[in-house]
């Protein structure tokens, strides 16, 4: 400790010291958070396992949203919004910027111009809360508060409606092969005769990648979705064999979420995944 600081302290006394710092932690604190809630945004997110679950329970099943939020630049991130499991082209630009006592994010659309739309975000102990600005005027497709904790994304629709809040989570992208005996679906097929397909990329949030030959459907298709067991609470990363047709899982495997490999061997379909992002 300088000199300088001890007569400081002996000047302000304990307690006044003691806010002061906490007052300087709190401003160093908030001039990161544009940064750091530009990076815990970014990333793709889905609902899939809301919507599972909704099915589950027989409740009321809410749209399958997959949004992807992307760096631009320094701070700005453009954010598209898609029905079932992949994005489409970039919609919307945040901006995050600070001022002395609020952080906030400008809106506009990814291409031309539109209404002046701003959220006002707040940090707490898990994340960041951002709510819409009174005074704004945004597209009713935007939601009217946002919240992003760890790997999960909030989004509550615009008001007034009594629709539930959509709830996603970050996807973690595989990349893999498939191999599917052509005896499956043609008996005249030679035993050793496979359809595969490599170099096939999914994300762990109920995504279906089709089995197709040259093009054509065979009925089958690869599901991966990370999943809760409500009987049990379980969480595990799930890669399901489908028939199109009916929709039903006819063999799967399972391991941990996050599990660097996953694969499955029934002789007349197999494939194998690798996870490709942390």
């Amino acid at each position: 400790m300088t000199p300088a600081t001890t007569n400081t302290q002996m000047r302000l006394g304990p307690l006044a010291v003691a806010v002061f710092i906490g007052f300087a932690l709190l401003q160093a604190s908030f001039a990161s958070s544009p940064q750091a809630l530009s990076n815990l945004l970014e990333g793709e997110y889905n609902n899939n396992e809301q919507v599972w679950k909704q099915r589950q329970g027989d409740a009321e099943v809410s749209p399958r949203r997959h949004w992807k939020w992307e760096f631009i630049s320094e701070n700005t991130l453009s954010l598209s919004v898609s029905e079932g499991q992949s994005s489409g082209p970039p919609q919307w630009l945040f901006s995050f910027e600070e001022t002395e006592y609020q952080m906030y994010s400008d809106v506009r659309p990814f291409e031309g111009s539109g209404p002046d739309c701003k959220y006002h975000w707040m940090k707490d102990a898990l994340g960041f809360e951002g709510v819409l600005a009174g005074d704004s005027d945004c597209a009713q497709s935007l939601p009217s508060r946002w919240r992003i904790d760890g790997d999960f994304l909030t989004a509550t629709p615009a008001q007034p409606s009594d629709d539930p809040p959509l709830k996603g989570r970050r996807a973690t992208y595989y990349s893999g092969w498939v191999a599917l005996s052509r005896a499956s679906i043609d008996e005249s097929a030679a035993e050793d005769d496979y359809v595969f397909l490599s170099a096939v990329r999914a994300h762990d949030e109920g995504f279906i990648t089709p089995i197709l030959d040259e093009g054509a459907a065979t009925g089958y298709a690869i599901e991966l979705s990370r999943l809760t067991y409500q009987n049990t609470q379980v969480e595990v990363l799930k890669l399901g064999i489908i028939e199109e047709a009916t929709g039903k899982t006819l063999a799967y495997a399972w391991a941990n979420p996050g599990a660097r490999l996953i694969g499955i061997n029934l002789r007349w379909v197999q494939c194998g995944f690798t996870r490709t992002q942390q």
